[in-house]
C-alpha cells in the first residue's frame, strides 16, 4: 500500500480516537463586559459616529518614559464639537508642556463606547490615530512623525 493511501486512511481514524479519548470540558459563558460608570448611559441606542464627550475635557495619561522622551506625558483633549477639539500638553518631555493645538478630527464608532479618532496636528505636523475606549478608560495611539511610527497606550478620564 502506498504511504499516501495509508495516511488518508489512518489520519481520520487517529483523529477520531484522539477526540473520543479527550476529557469533556464544559462550556462557560463569556465573561460579562466591563463597563465604566461613564459609559453605561451611552448605550441607549447610540448609533452615530460622534464621540459621546462633546463639550467635555478628558485627560490622557501615557505614564512615564514614553517613546517621546523621559518623564511623564499627560495631555488634555477638549471636545468643542463633533469635528473640532483642542489638545494641550500638561506634562511632557522637552518643550512639549504648554503646547496647545486646535485640531479637526474624524471619528468612527468601533463598538459601543469605543471610537477611533484621526487628526493632523498643525503645530507639530504629526498625524495621530487614537482609539478611545470609554468602557475601559484607555487610549491607544499610533502617531506618525515624519517617517517615524510611535505607539503609546494610556489611561483616559474625564477632567472637566
Amino acid at each position: 500500500m502506498k504511504f499516501s493511501r495509508f495516511l488518508c486512511a489512518a489520519l481520520p481514524l487517529a483523529l477520531t480516537v484522539c477526540s473520543i479519548s479527550a476529557p469533556l470540558v464544559e462550556a462557560k459563558p463569556p465573561p460579562k463586559e466591563r463597563r465604566g460608570p461613564d459609559c453605561a448611559a451611552w448605550e441607549r441606542g447610540y448609533e452615530d459616529t460622534t464621540v459621546p464627550t462633546l463639550h467635555e475635557t478628558w485627560t490622557v495619561d501615557f505614564g512615564n518614559d514614553t517613546p517621546l522622551g523621559p518623564g511623564p506625558f499627560v495631555a488634555t483633549i477638549a471636545f468643542r464639537s463633533a469635528t473640532e477639539a483642542t489638545i494641550k500638553v500638561v506634562k511632557g518631555p522637552g518643550d512639549l508642556p504648554g503646547l496647545t493645538q486646535d485640531i479637526t478630527y474624524t471619528t468612527t464608532r468601533l463598538r459601543p463606547c469605543q471610537y477611533a479618532l484621526a487628526w493632523h496636528e498643525p503645530v507639530t505636523g504629526v498625524y495621530t490615530t487614537q482609539v478611545e475606549d470609554y468602557a475601559e478608560h484607555r487610549v491607544y495611539d499610533s502617531i506618525v512623525n515624519g517617517t517615524k511610527l510611535i505607539h503609546m497606550t494610556g489611561t483616559f478620564f474625564r477632567s472637566g
